[in-house]
């Protein structure tokens, strides 16, 4: 083996999963033991951040669905609960779960091809939300060995290329606007508890054909096949800093529910706390291979969709700048509503006994939310028509 080793067999390596030959150039080879060593702490990091993902007391990988729902919890944990599960920057910091992968894909605005070598997927002018059938991914729940194919692959496909800080608290919508680095706006005549800045993040996907193909096939879909085209292709996300506010009696964000999962608990827990965040509208970056409405028509249909409803959508979807924004379809309703000098879009969950709501605009460049729980969503709709 005369080439270095990729940056996927160092990880393997770290494993304990590289395969005889491999792992002898590695014991040969100073520079492939330089990188090795580099990428050893981040990978560490990385193992930390996402072992609520492991089964306690057990080594085996969680099904995939049922990561992603630990996943969202301990999001929800850590701040308001519905606008963390479509934007968080600590997302980017230790790797991209699957489905993140997917939704960066499909929901940061997309276009099709331009005559240039790079096509920049521009940034976000409006939201669009699509009702799903998660029927398909539900069927998933209990497939072990798809779930670790699926770790394993967005393991060796996804590159950090730039990891955020910790957040930093702010005194006062001001300080946070430099901390950031763009106009932090904030309701008038309210006093935020806390005010938090998140530095941004970025990191690169190089998609891997082959795999992803066969992860479809795993999941018992072979009628989606991949185009050739994107083999290879290198899809690069950068994430702004971000700016949370949070209004009303709001738990440490390193605060731990005892039982999240007990009905009403959550309700209890943020039963006075109203989340304000607002970020740039991230980047993103692919070759002119990447045919974004295609793809996103592929993934409505492992959702359940029918090829026809899936394409008729995927039709009707500016994706040159929407931001897609994907809810269960019996489980979430929406509507638009006049925001804040534009036409926004307000989502609410009203299962089991927690409701919740998202309202969620754009203005200036500027992705906004404000998220609670309760079915009431009047004092979000306020706030937001007070914003100078």
């Amino acid at each position: 083996m005369n080439k270095h080793l990729s940056e996927g067999q160092l990880r393997a390596a770290l494993d304990g999963e590289l395969d005889t030959e491999a792992h002898n150039h590695l014991e040969a080879c100073p520079i492939c033991q330089t990188r090795q060593k580099a990428i050893g702490p981040q990978a560490q990091r990385a193992t930390d951040k996402l072992a609520f993902l492991s089964s306690p007391g057990d080594d085996s990988p969680l099904p995939a669905p049922m990561a992603w729902s630990r996943f969202n919890q301990k999001l929800i944990q850590k701040e308001t609960p519905m606008f963390k599960k479509l934007f968080a920057s600590p997302l980017v910091r230790y790797g991209v779960p699957a489905l993140l992968v997917l939704t960066m894909i499909f929901a940061f605005p997309g276009a099709r091809a331009l005559a240039s070598q790079l096509l920049d997927l521009f940034r976000v002018q409006q939201v669009a939300v699509v009702p799903v059938d998660v029927t398909g991914i539900g069927e998933l729940n209990g497939n072990d060995a798809l779930a670790k194919q699926i770790s394993q692959l967005i393991s060796d496909s996804t590159t950090i290329t730039k990891e955020p800080g910790d957040p930093v608290e702010a005194n006062d919508a001001n300080q946070a606007s430099e901390l950031a680095g763009f106009t932090v706006r904030a309701p008038a005549g309210m006093e935020p508890s806390r005010i938090r800045v998140t530095t941004g993040g970025a990191f690169t996907l190089t998609v891997d054909r082959a795999k992803a193909q066969a992860l479809l096939e795993g999941a018992g879909r072979n009628d989606l096949i991949l185009p050739e085209s994107i083999d290879g292709a290198e899809i690069s996300v950068d994430i702004p800093s971000g700016v949370s506010l949070a209004y009303g009696t709001c738990p440490s964000p390193d605060k731990h529910d005892d039982d999240p999962d007990r009905p009403g608990a959550r309700a209890q827990v943020y039963a006075d706390c109203i989340l304000f965040v607002q970020i740039p509208s991230p980047t993103v970056t692919a070759p002119p291979s990447i045919d974004v409405p295609q793809l996103a028509q592929m993934a409505l249909e492992f959702t359940g969709m029918t090829s026809e409803d899936a394409k008729a959508l995927t039709e009707s979807i500016d994706w040159t700048s929407t931001l897609v924004i994907p809810i269960p379809r019996n489980d979430s309703t929406y509507e638009e509503i006049s925001i804040d000098g534009v036409t926004g879009t307000l989502i609410q969950q009203s299962s089991g006994s927690d409701p919740e709501y998202l309202l969620l605009w754009v203005k200036d460049g500027i992705i906004y939310a404000i998220s609670g729980l309760s079915s009431d969503a009047q004092r979000a709709i306020e706030m937001a028509n007070s914003l100078p």
